[in-house]
């Protein structure tokens, strides 16, 4: 992390940081923090959500408890984000970024299995809704923006859905789901965007990177439900999207 945000700055000085800092509202003239100290906003983001690491593990030990993961596949799934936030300039190229938004999770899996003389051919959706707290260092250098941070989730609710032709069954989670999936994570978090002066305001597409553990559990209950899976209490499943953003500031 220290390497990264040494890289920002070395980023701005290459840059011609030294001659911005002493200019000062002249390089933010075309952004808002330069003409601002308080920025507020909001961002819609639509993209990919998807789950990595041992997913079709989990999906065999978790729906069928048995060893059908090479049955599995997993893929992308589209997911919605919204988010407002407010930004302190402490220079007028840097700032401390904080927000507040809701984001969607996780992933579905296409499933082609004969489990128990039974062929199960449909496809699992398991979906997850996170309040999320987004916290960051922000650089605006002449309307490009980039800010590193760290985001903070919090599940509100979780649910999945199987299809398999015309059949289709949602369940939503319950306390015994909830075993395999951490409710509350943190983890890395990226921004890129350019902001476009509107009138008053500011139109901000970008796009935002994100990932997070989800399941890393040391459950000996899970373990007991899953005699078949040896290691059942340690699979290891992280969570990440990539979001397009459009947002909109207003600085005063």
């Amino acid at each position: 992390m220290k390497k990264t945000f040494m890289a920002m700055i070395v980023l701005v000085s290459a840059l011609g940081g030294a001659d911005a800092f002493a200019e000062g509202a002249t390089v933010g003239a075309d952004t808002a923090g330069g003409d601002h100290k308080f920025v507020v906003g909001a961002t819609f983001g639509i993209g990919m959500a998807m789950i990595a690491g041992d997913y079709e593990t989990l999906l065999a030990a978790n729906h069928y408890g048995g060893n059908v993961e090479d049955n599995i596949d997993a893929k992308p799934k589209l997911a919605l984000a919204f988010n407002l936030f407010f930004d302190f300039y402490i220079t007028p190229m840097m700032a401390i970024e904080a927000g507040v938004g809701f984001i969607g999770k996780g992933g579905k899996a296409e499933v082609d299995a004969d489990v128990v003389g039974s062929d199960s051919d449909g496809t699992f959706w398991d979906k997850v809704t996170y309040f999320e707290i987004p916290i960051a260092f922000k650089l605006n250098i002449k309307g490009f923006q980039a800010s590193l941070g760290i985001g903070i989730w919090i599940a509100v609710k979780g649910k999945t859905k199987w299809e398999e032709g015309s059949l289709t069954i949602t369940q939503e989670w319950d306390d015994d789901e909830w075993d395999w999936v951490r409710r509350f994570n943190v983890g890395p978090r990226v921004f890129l965007g350019y902001a476009i002066p509107v009138g008053p305001i500011y139109i901000v597409p970008g796009v935002t990177w994100m990932m997070h553990m989800i399941n890393d559990v040391d459950n000996e209950e899970i373990q007991d439900d899953r005699p078949g899976f040896p290691d059942a209490d340690e699979i290891q499943v992280r969570s990440m999207n990539i979001m397009f953003n459009v947002g909109v500031e207003f600085g005063f």
